[in-house]
């Protein structure tokens, strides 16, 4: 008789490999500091044309929030730093400070915009804050943050992928009002198309290592 797997088998266990982190965070009554950036970043939006990168449709501002934003961004960066001080560590779990370089932008998104799958080169972490989310309810407002399988091989041309394994199902995150989203740069991503009404605004930012620090 032929022996089974579990016979023949010592010892089996699972080892996950090259694991890709993904952070969710939510401030602490992110209202009253929701109301500041809402009316700050509404009304730079009738002044600045804004720019055209991953958005379809929408306004995407300037990379220099920082610097017109005042103490509501100070205040939220700090937040995102404070995330990052966290899960930044070497191979031994050790953490690794660094002396960030921030550059942030706002994003308006109304409905039917949306923004195309794309990185962050250059940068090291990457996130997005919700500051409003329209109007709707749940997932039926569309507009889902996707984080995209960052495997090339395992998404292309790969026999495995006729074997249940879906080709780059991405990973769905539904917005809601002070909610940080943080990820590595390297991270493919997108924006659904916003199907809701009203208006939708996020910021969005990346943290880099100092030009000229060592590698």
């Amino acid at each position: 008789m032929t022996p089974t797997p579990t016979e023949i088998l010592a010892q089996a266990e699972v080892q996950p490999l090259f694991p890709t982190p993904m952070f969710l965070a939510r401030l602490k009554n992110p209202e009253p500091l929701n109301r500041e950036l809402e009316d700050l970043i509404l009304t730079r939006e009738q002044i600045e044309t804004g720019l055209d990168n991953s958005n379809v449709g929408g306004w995407h501002s300037g990379r220099d929030f920082t610097k017109w934003g005042g103490r509501p961004v100070d205040l939220l960066m700090k937040a995102a730093v404070g995330i990052a001080d966290k899960l930044t560590r070497d191979r031994q779990g050790r953490p690794v400070r660094q002396p960030w370089r921030i550059e942030c932008w706002a994003n308006v998104n109304r409905r039917g915009h949306a923004n195309k799958r794309h990185t962050h080169p250059g940068c090291f972490w990457s996130g997005c804050y919700y500051v409003s989310v329209g109007e709707g309810v749940g997932g039926e407002r569309g507009g889902e943050f996707q984080l995209h399988d960052p495997r090339g091989a395992a998404v292309g041309a790969n026999p495995a992928t006729g074997i249940g394994l879906d080709r780059d199902a991405p990973t769905s995150v539904l917005p809601e009002p002070g909610l940080f989203v943080l990820f590595p740069s390297w991270m493919p991503h997108s924006v659904k198309p916003y199907t809701g009404e009203g208006t939708r605004i996020s910021i969005a930012f990346n943290l880099a290592r100092p030009q000229g620090s060592a590698r």
